[in-house]
């Protein structure tokens, strides 16, 4: 790296570095508003009981006693007035400019107080476990950990010397993005911070905030763009991040099938509960939901429907490909017309005809029509155009083999990896396809997981949300199963289409 590159990165760092010293929130006092609240409050007070009295009096109503009870009320809801009033003056007359506070040393002033009241609520009631530390310990030590980071990715870069690529540029690296991560945490846990009365919460700095997010990410940007080394790790990083945030959602939803509801509820979290069994048995017993019978008639439609569309899309994707016939053009315009027109258009017409047919509780017109797969088709073509030779098929029909015979044992070994990946989609589709067996089924034998799935919606009373989740599980757990069994193709295909002869 060159000098001038370490010089901007260093400058940025200690910017960022003197920033961190210098106030970021302010805590206002707000005794004087809080008095002005409850002097309004008053004031309202002593109104209400004069208007009472005014209709007393004008009705002529009441007696002498209770006009003189009232009277005595309004005189001593005057006097709390008055004293409200008097002691509101000097508040006034003192101009507090309230308390700073910056992020090092980093200790709030002893006259804040937090109000753990409000941030330290039980998660389950009768234990101590809450959702917030109870101090703010670890917030503290952030700070001097981003601090420390900052400091050593510098010292770090210039240990390098002049060598073009060097570990310790990585170590800095990953140092430094360390450093930005952990500065945001601090960033938004201190904006989060509850405040009791008289101080308001914190109001934040916008010019220094920007500048502690801002400049380290520059100066890490110039870090890691200058280094093929460091940019290659943080490639890595970057991918397993997206890798880690993709799956989450997945994670969140098998451990929510391990909790109750009431700890569902109550937040996220990322570690596995002791509600399984309970679940379990309220998906068996109180909702009617059979498993296994959900699993059998969804794997029938998704398998079949699968390897029909799949087999029969390869194989017209190759007839276009490979026969040069009269209105193939036009049949092809036709096909890209039917993958412009939506499912739920041709819905109502396609379940009236089987009706028609009588074919409603029967799983054939789930799986029959899945053959014209017009997406697929396009799709298999595509695919052909680039990685078929030609040759192939004429040489095959030189040596004797049959038309079939040449698809079969010569072209679909080549069409693997698309098959694999199309036959992916369709099994997703097929198996998450809930609109269409909703129409078509309506015998509790033959329903799928998906229409289960919706029968564990809550009554009126309660929602179940820990044996939804534990549905939805269920309902996911074969596709990825699928996935994984079939994503070595997927990543076959793609090595294949990037090799040029």
């Amino acid at each position: 790296m060159k000098t001038p590159i370490k010089i901007t990165i260093t400058v940025l760092i200690l910017i960022t570095l003197g920033l961190m010293f210098l106030p970021i929130a302010h805590f206002s006092d707000n005794s004087s508003a809080a008095m002005g609240a409850d002097i309004t409050k008053q004031e309202k007070r002593v109104q209400e009981a004069k208007d009472k009295l005014d209709r007393w009096i004008e009705a002529g109503t009441k007696s002498e006693a209770d006009i003189e009870k009232q009277k005595k009320k309004i005189e001593s809801e005057q006097e709390k007035l008055d004293a409200l009033l008097a002691k509101a003056q000097p508040a006034d007359a003192e101009t507090s400019a309230g308390l700073s506070y910056s992020l090092l040393p980093g200790r709030l002033p002893d006259a804040i107080e937090m109000d753990k009241e409000l941030l330290n609520r039980n998660i389950k009631p009768g234990t101590d476990e809450t959702l917030y530390p109870q101090d703010l310990s670890f917030f503290y030590l952030a700070e001097w950990i981003v601090a420390v980071l900052l400091i050593v990715s510098v010292v770090l870069i210039w240990l390098t010397g002049d060598k073009p690529a060097s570990k310790l540029f990585t170590i800095s690296s990953f140092t430094h993005l360390v450093a930005i991560l952990l500065m945001i945490y601090v960033l938004l846990r201190l904006a989060a911070i509850p405040v009791k009365l008289p101080y308001g919460n914190p109001e934040m700095s916008t010019p220094i905030v920007v500048g502690l997010i801002i400049l380290p990410i520059v100066a890490f940007a110039l870090h890691v763009t200058k280094i093929q080394n460091s940019k290659r790790s943080m490639i890595y990083v970057f991918c397993t991040f997206l890798s880690v945030l993709a799956l989450i959602p997945f994670w969140l939803m098998i451990v929510n099938a391990t909790r109750s509801s009431t700890e569902i509820s109550q937040g996220v979290s990322l570690l596995p509960s002791n509600a399984l069994s309970n679940n379990w048995a309220v998906i068996q017993k109180t909702k009617n939901f059979d498993v296994f019978l959900g699993l059998r008639n969804s794997a029938i439609i998704s398998f079949g429907s699968t390897i029909l569309g799949v087999y029969f899309s390869a194989l017209t994707a190759y007839g276009f490909e490979v026969y040069h016939f009269k209105g193939r053009n036009f049949l092809w315009a036709v096909v890209m017309a039917i993958i412009m027109i939506p499912g739920q258009v041709t819905g109502t017409g396609f379940t009236m005809f089987m009706y028609q047919l009588g074919l409603t509780n029967n799983f054939i017109p789930l799986i029959i029509p899945a053959i014209a797969a017009a997406a697929t088709v396009f799709f298999f073509r595509q695919y052909l155009q680039s990685n078929l030779q030609i040759s192939l098929v004429e040489a095959s029909r030189i040596d004797g083999a049959g038309e079939f015979f040449t698809f079969n044992r010569i072209i679909m070994p080549i069409m693997i990896p698309a098959m694999a990946t199309m036959g992916i989609m369709a099994m997703i589709g097929s198996w998450n396809n809930y609109l269409t067996p909703l129409m078509l089924l309506t015998k509790a034998e033959m329903k799928t997981l998906p229409m289960l799935v919706n029968n564990l919606r809550g009554d009126v009373y309660r929602t179940e949300f820990g044996s939804i989740y534990l549905g939805l599980t269920m309902t996911a757990l074969p596709l990825m199963i699928v996935y994984f069994a079939f994503s070595k193709y997927i990543i076959a295909g793609v090595a294949l289409g990037g090799v040029k002869e």
